[in-house]
């Protein structure tokens, strides 16, 4: 093999490799920060009591749940 076709393998194939982890990376790293909201949204509601609690809740878990699925997508589509 020779230099030319040794660099069109790696150009061939590591942008797609290196943009699917770095892609899988950013939306794991999302993810968390969804738990972190969910987390402490239900830490506040437990101090804080306010009327619209409930529905900080589920606007916190709705959050939650589109992480998951923008990262599972991610993971299926990628």
């Amino acid at each position: 093999m020779n230099a030319i076709e040794i660099f069109n393998i790696i150009a061939g194939f590591f942008p797609y490799g290196f943009i699917k982890i770095t892609v899988l990376i950013i939306t794991g790293m999302y993810l968390i920060f969804a738990a972190v909201i969910l987390r402490q949204e239900t830490l506040m509601s437990r101090v804080v009591e306010i009327p619209y609690s409930p529905l900080l809740r589920f606007i916190a878990l709705l959050h939650m749940v589109g992480a998951i699925s923008v990262f599972v997508l991610a993971f299926v589509l990628l």
